[in-house]
């Protein structure tokens, strides 16, 4: 039986891996949070303008490396490393069986096929919470230093890649202040080792964040701001907003439970004999983070995105088999394996089918062709090298990446959110900008009367079945200072 099992683990985390790495080669372009993450990984230190850098570092490395496919090879690899901590922690709670599928039937959650085909630090973190919980629990259970060095390590990285990674790092600090055995490590040297590993993987983090005025904290603040107006709005938005993220998690979960509980059905039932210290850990680590995402909205009233719930879910089949537990037999689980290639085909084919038949930009962008065509506006405007871009993150970042200058993208052509670059280089150097819309880019030119008027670029875009979609975008000059100053 166990090679059975180990099989059907090999057999399945290869066949995840391809199906989910050959789906998205099927786009024109990389997606933005692809092309961002590569900007950053190119340009940044230890800060960005939205997030924590450690994303972009293998996004630029991965796309050096393999070019575009490459972003798409390291989306499966955090995945199915992922995967693979998620079975070393479920065998902690479960049977040999229980444990492939407990990680199988995660292909049922959106966040690990269909979602992950985009690299942004949300595919990150898939990787990242099941290893920060997995050395977590071998800390409690074994007490080796290497098991508190190491969760120390990845609790560290974790926020290194996005700041929401701190709803784990709460649950991991709320078991141990309140559960009995999680007070007790308190007595061993453990907990302090892993605090100040910690500590020393996000010091360079928070000493940009100090020298840059937290800045990026804005970003966070945006997305999670409440707009509305009247008083009945905002207290209405602290109830709107929970039930919605956590309607959404169920929604995005849905087929896994499905599958869980045809295979639940078939068997014969069991008596819950989990021990209360492991039945505590699941509660802690594999329940819990998902609630407290949402009672920081029904506290706050802030808005929460749906995808902010990305990688809460890598507990989902362990907590099911643990909470609802049966006989597995070996019929039962042949059955439900075959359900879990059913689930990940119809997910494929709607992926494909969003791809091929989907007219979006975002797609289908034609960003060779773009790339020339904006170069050859610069070199018409001036013999100057093209130095910079500025405007909206997606035709800038397109153009920093695939240009042959490779400009340096300045977004929303606000130097102030590129501090990794110098401002009076910037001025000196001039840029090309780029807006989707004729406002957006007057609204610009008004606090910059150094910019050109602006010019009318004819996007033209097809999808896989020759679909033609026409767009105007506006681009035009930042004049270098020095020659607006000579004038």
């Amino acid at each position: 039986m166990r090679n059975l099992y180990n099989k059907n683990l090999c057999l399945f985390l290869l066949i995840h891996f391809l199906v989910w790495f050959i789906v998205p080669l099927v786009r024109q372009s990389l997606p933005l949070d692809s092309v961002e993450a590569i900007t950053w990984g190119r340009y940044c230190d230890w800060g960005t303008n939205k997030h924590p850098p450690l994303s972009g570092f293998p996004a630029e490395w991965f796309y050096q490396l393999f070019g575009q496919m490459g972003i798409y090879l390291l989306n499966q690899i955090l995945v199915l490393i992922g995967f693979v901590f998620i079975y070393k922690l479920a065998k902690c709670f479960l049977s040999e069986g229980k444990a492939v599928l407990a990680v199988m039937l995660l292909e049922g959650v959106i966040y690990y096929g269909f979602s992950a085909q985009e690299y942004n630090v949300n595919v990150v973190s898939l990787a990242l919470w099941p290893l920060t919980a997995y050395y977590f629990y071998m800390s409690l259970s074994k007490n080796t230093l290497s098991a508190w060095i190491f969760t120390g390590l990845f609790a560290g990285l974790n926020m290194f890649n996005k700041y929401v990674g701190g709803i784990e790092l709460l649950c991991m600090a709320l078991y141990l202040f309140f559960t009995v055995q999680g007070r007790a490590q308190f007595k061993k040297v453990g907990p302090y080792i892993t605090f100040i590993v910690f500590l020393a993987v996000i010091a360079p983090h928070v000493w940009w964040l100090y020298q840059h005025d937290f800045y990026s904290f804005e970003y966070l603040m945006g997305r999670t701001g409440n707009s509305a107006q009247t008083l009945g709005a905002k207290i209405w938005a602290h109830f709107f907003y929970p039930v919605k993220f956590l309607g959404s998690q169920i929604l995005f979960a849905l087929m896994t439970v499905l599958l869980f509980y045809l295979s639940y059905r078939r068997d014969e039932k069991e008596e819950n004999s989990l021990p209360k210290d492991k039945k505590q850990f699941l509660f802690y680590m594999g329940i819990l983070p998902v609630f407290l995402f949402a009672a920081v909205a029904l506290v706050s009233g802030s808005k929460l995105k749906s995808m902010w719930g990305f990688p809460t879910m890598y507990m989902l089949g362990i907590v099911l088999f643990a909470y609802f537990p049966y006989k597995l037999s070996e019929v039962n689980f042949r059955k439900t394996v075959k359900s879990v290639y059913v689930a990940m085909s119809l997910f494929a084919v709607a992926a494909l089918s969003v791809i091929i038949f989907n007219k979006s930009e975002k797609i289908n962008f034609p960003y060779q062709k773009f790339a020339q065509d904006m170069s050859y506006a610069w070199k018409l405007h001036t013999d100057k090298p093209l130095k910079y871009v500025g405007g909206e993150i997606w035709y800038v970042a397109n153009l920093s990446i695939f240009a042959d200058a490779q400009p340096k993208p300045v977004p929303a052509m606000r130097p102030e959110l590129t501090p990794w670059f110098d401002k009076n280089d910037i001025l000196s150097s001039g840029a090309l900008v780029v807006f989707p819309s004729k406002s957006s880019y007057m609204n610009l030119k008004q606090s910059n009367p150094n910019m050109s008027e602006p010019s009318e670029y004819k996007l033209e875009f097809k999808n896989r079945i020759g679909k033609l979609k026409t767009k105007i975008i506006y681009y035009g000059f930042l004049e270098p200072m020095t020659e607006v100053n000579h004038d």
